[in-house]
């Protein structure tokens, strides 16, 4: 049986990172935003449009996987003209290693 002291320790290291990582695999579990996540660790970049046409959505459907993908912050946007394009964020070391296990 653990003491107090060592349950506030372990209160003390799960108050970190894990609620993250835990939104992360959350966001990864849908199929769509999974696929996308393997086709951005395929390409550099890639345009909202293209990903509607690729999963056979609309944009606005491919628009809204992304920004969940932003708010867990594997992605990031820019704007190219009038398109949107979205990249990993291949300097998380997070997604680093999500992409050596689904890419």
């Amino acid at each position: 049986m653990l003491t107090t002291k060592e349950i506030g320790k372990f209160k003390k290291k799960l108050q970190g990172g894990e609620d993250h990582l835990a939104f992360i695999f959350e966001a990864l579990s849908n199929p769509a935003r999974l696929k996308i996540f393997r086709l951005l660790s395929k390409q550099k970049d890639i345009c909202v449009t293209d990903v509607a046409r690729i999963l056979g959505v609309s944009v606005p459907a491919a628009s809204y996987q992304f920004r969940i993908l932003e708010m867990v912050g594997l992605v990031e946007k820019e704007r190219m003209g009038k398109m949107i394009c979205y990249k990993l964020k291949k300097e998380n070391p997070i997604v680093r290693k999500i992409i050596r296990i689904v890419g």
